[in-house]
């Protein structure tokens, strides 16, 4: 992540929890590395609120009994402030928010709820409370300015990751051409082989043949050459 998106503020869409199909808009921008100031609308009203680092342990409910360590991920990965959540993908499964609005004493709180959701089972882990602040003013042209330029900067990531992933590709293509031909090479080397030792074996084979034959012949000759002079003496006597 480059230095100008990470300082940037984020615009996050949360769901309603109380009213179906609709949603509060939540402007985060960091103060510190888990510092960070929060307005936000449902539409109609401003609310405000913060994070503070120090102060995590005071969002999490009761129920929930990880680390805190954990604890501080989960609310920087709900919160869009986690550069790298690769390495707590098994943590961060099923993490959601939901924005609901609360009345109490005539003062108008919005509430985010951090949930785990497993399947059909719900988990509540914790939740921050903006309250409604009629002097904040919620500049909507500045936020979709952030959210456009953020969008911009993904385009180009994922321009520039897609790029390396077909040169990735084609590099695997070509390596994976150059072993097809190896194997092949490979393959037609030891067929050959095995035709030359296949002949070589045939010739031997012929040689000894040959040679068994003339052993043969030789000894039957000579068989012949001994019993021959006998015969002749014997006539002769």
């Amino acid at each position: 992540m480059s230095l100008v998106e990470s300082s940037l503020p984020r615009i996050l869409r949360i769901p309603r929890s109380d009213e179906a199909n609709n949603f509060a808009l939540l402007h985060v921008s960091r103060v510190g590395s888990a510092d960070l100031n929060l307005a936000a609308t449902e539409g109609q009203f401003p609310y405000t609120g913060v994070v503070r680092r120090a102060y995590l342990e005071t969002y999490r409910s009761k129920n929930y009994q990880g680390s805190d360590d954990d604890w501080t991920h989960i609310m920087l990965y709900t919160l869009g402030q986690l550069q790298d959540s690769t390495e707590k993908s098994t943590l961060l499964s099923g993490i959601e928010a939901s924005a609901n609005i609360t009345n109490y004493d005539d003062e108008n709180k919005l509430v985010i709820s951090i949930r785990r959701r497993i399947q059909t089972i719900t988990q509540r882990l914790g939740s921050i409370t903006l309250r409604q602040d009629n002097e904040q003013v919620i500049e909507l042209f500045d936020w979709t300015a952030l959210a456009v330029t953020r969008t911009d900067i993904l385009e180009q990531r994922l321009s520039t990751l897609q790029q390396d992933y077909r040169m990735a590709e084609d590099t695997i293509n070509r390596l994976s051409n150059k072993l097809n031909e190896l194997i092949d090479a490979k393959s037609r080397h030891e067929e050959q082989l095995m035709t030359n030792l296949t002949q070589l074996l045939n010739e031997k084979k012929l040689k000894i043949r040959n040679q068994q034959r003339l052993l043969i012949t030789a000894n039957f000759n000579t068989d012949e050459g001994d019993i021959w002079p006998i015969t002749k003496r014997e006539y002769g006597s």
